[in-house]
């Protein structure tokens, strides 16, 4: 069939209008979120898989992570595999299972959670006055106190366990009271109340163990009363047992089972004369034991200063099983008298106020799960030193006797950068083509850490470098080491000859990286939803890779982002946590929970969006009244 020109005008447009509406949808699907001045009610601080919320006014559902915050009135729901436990500000927990959905509605003076399906379980915090309001289905239940556990599958009635506390529940207006250790189940005919002949001891729901080293030994105890016979311990991935792990008849009211890496539910069945009786179910975690570490300052780091105290910031990696953490700070290894002891749920504190001396320090992780030891760092060691001179910028990149490429510059990856001092207000730059620097090509000043020259201005060759700092009274600092660098039109292809026998993957090859991006370049994020991340490793395959994502401000170095992933690319779509400047990020490689290779790249954000504002796209909100100082 041949198509006119008009025809074939029509069908270009329609396609283009098609991929155009693709286009926006992908980007609107994939967005992230802004919460904006919604009332923060909670926090999500430990999930697996896939976990994902909807605020009341948006119809995309998005995938939180581990310490997202939860809005007032946000609907969450589990995938299959799933599951999370969620903390609100007045201290009541729930814990949301796979293929689980509730909304949360804290508005006014009497909390509700509306329960769609699934299995949760809300521990209320006795110190909190209010009820806590669960709905489903027409059906209330109202938590006075205590542990309840709440189960709806898919075309089935509502029923509820309360496993501590005190729980009345209503339907058709009728209001009845479920003590513990008791179950209610809602049929049409009404709510049955029934007592639970089997109590389960241990595991407490929510325990957490740890493998070793792939695997972990639990022992299961439960209580049956008289006149029953016969239990069988069921283990299974799922709540509703669909997929059951374990299922056999043990002699007597406890048995030890090994269990690998997952999440896991447990529990009895028990038989008399009129049938067979269910235990509630509980349900635990094991997990690798993840390394816990100082992050920075390094372990006898010499932190100088002329007049002003250093402004120090510890950090240390983040555990997915960590509630919060208290940093323990000290002039003594033992820790009698601690300087410092401070809590927090971040994994980094700054202190500006450490004067000159020795200082010791450690960090407590405080687990997120019921009966689990706290872990500790090991005991690292800093030192602030107070000088005559503050110290000369050190070269971060390039390294030195690096060629620069014309396409390297092209595509800004062609960036000075070096490490300054909290103390330094500006920087002066000098590139020579002699060593010696009686030629210079560029004498620039800077307050910031980087310098992109006139690449184009300096041409090809051999090019010398070095920064002196300035202080705001005007005093310099020595100079930096000379670095040399020289600016090419391309590399030499280098050509290796291989073959079929040395091409093949060696499973004792050692581990190398072979690529990392970003790393030495400036990237422009304008029109960019995400920063991206890649990376490739030879020699083996990894379990996992660790990101730590460090910003760089004049007087310090803080980590804002950490993430961990089984692919070798993340693309990091929160840009709100990011600001123009100097940026570095570490990436750690796990195989069997050991620390395999670690490696650093550097590199600068412009935001070019902020260089277009015209002065009346600005509106100053507060403050009303502007001072402008006389110079």
């Amino acid at each position: 069939m041949n198509l006119d020109k008009r025809d074939s005008f029509v069908l270009i447009g329609l396609t283009s209008i098609a991929i155009f509406f693709s286009v926006l949808f992908y980007l609107d699907l994939n967005r992230k979120i802004d919460i904006g001045d919604r009332e923060v009610v909670g926090t999500i601080f430990f999930k697996n898989n896939i976990v994902q919320r909807k605020f009341e006014d948006e119809v995309i559902w998005e995938k939180l992570e581990n310490n997202s915050p939860l809005i007032n009135k946000d609907t969450i729901r589990s995938e299959a595999f799933s599951d999370a436990i969620i903390r609100l500000k007045d201290g009541t927990e729930i814990n949301i299972d796979e293929n689980s959905m509730f909304n949360l509605d804290l508005t006014g003076d009497e909390p509700n959670l509306e329960f769609s399906e699934g299995s949760l379980e809300v521990k209320k915090n006795d110190s909190n006055a209010n009820q806590i309001k669960i709905t489903s289905s027409g059906n209330e239940i109202n938590v006075d106190s205590g542990n309840v556990k709440i189960e709806k599958a898919k075309d089935q009635e509502l029923s509820l366990f309360v496993e501590k506390g005190k729980t009345t529940v209503k339907q058709n207006g009728k209001t009845v009271s479920v003590d513990q250790g008791k179950k209610a189940e809602f049929k049409t005919s009404g709510i049955e109340i029934k007592k639970i002949p089997i109590v389960l001891l241990s595991p407490a729901s929510q325990k957490l163990f740890y493998t070793d080293p792939t695997e972990a030994l639990v022992n299961f105890t439960w209580k049956v009363e008289s006149g029953y016979e016969s239990p069988i311990l069921e283990i299974s991935r799922s709540p509703n047992f669909q997929m059951t792990f374990f299922s056999e008849q043990v002699n007597g009211n406890q048995t030890t089972v090994s269990l690998k890496e997952g999440t896991f539910y447990w529990r009895v069945k028990v038989k008399n004369k009129n049938g067979k009786e269910t235990s509630e179910t509980n349900k635990l975690f094991v997990s690798k034991l993840e390394p816990f570490l100082a992050e920075s300052p390094n372990p006898g780091t010499v932190i100088p200063f002329v007049q002003t105290y250093p402004l120090v910031t510890i950090s240390w990696s983040k555990l997915t099983t960590a509630n919060t953490y208290q940093l323990l700070l000290s002039d003594s290894n033992q820790f009698q008298n601690p300087t410092k002891r401070i809590e927090t749920s971040a994994n980094q504190i700054s202190l500006d106020d450490l004067k000159e001396g020795t200082y010791y320090w450690k960090v407590i992780a405080k687990s997120s799960f019921p009966d689990t030891k706290d872990r500790e760092t090991k005991v690292y060691t800093f030192v602030i030193k107070k000088g005559n001179q503050v110290p000369a910028p050190k070269w971060q990149r390039p390294m030195p006797e690096t060629e620069i490429t014309l396409d390297d510059i092209k595509q800004n990856q062609a960036i000075l950068i070096w490490e300054g001092n909290a103390e330094i207000h500006s920087y002066t730059v000098l590139i020579a083509k002699d060593p010696k620097f009686t030629n210079l090509v560029v004498n620039a000043e800077t307050t910031s850490n980087y310098l992109v020259p006139n690449w184009n201005g300096l041409g090809l060759g051999t090019f010398f470098a070095k920064v002196i700092g300035k202080t705001k009274e005007g005093k310099e600092t020595e100079s930096s080491q000379t670095l040399s660098f020289s600016v090419i039109d391309k590399k030499k292809k280098i050509e290796v000859v291989t073959n079929a026998e040395d091409s093949k993957p060696q499973s004792n090859q050692e581990p190398k990286l072979e690529s990392m991006s970003p790393n030495g370049a400036m990237i422009q994020m304008k029109g960019k939803s995400s920063l991206d991340f890649q990376w490739k490793v030879s020699g083996l395959v990894p379990d996992r890779y660790d990101i730590v994502l460090y910003q760089h401000l004049p007087d310090k170095k803080i980590a804002i982002y950490k993430v961990s992933t089984k692919d070798s690319y993340y693309h990091l779509k929160d840009l709100s946590i990011l600001d123009e400047g100097s940026f570095s990020w570490d990436l750690s490689v796990y195989k069997n929970s050991n620390l395999l290779l670690s490696r650093k790249g550097t590199f600068i954000l412009a935001l070019d969006q902020l260089k277009s504002l015209k002065p009346s796209d600005i509106e100053f909100i507060s403050p009303k009244r502007l001072y402008k100082e006389k110079k």
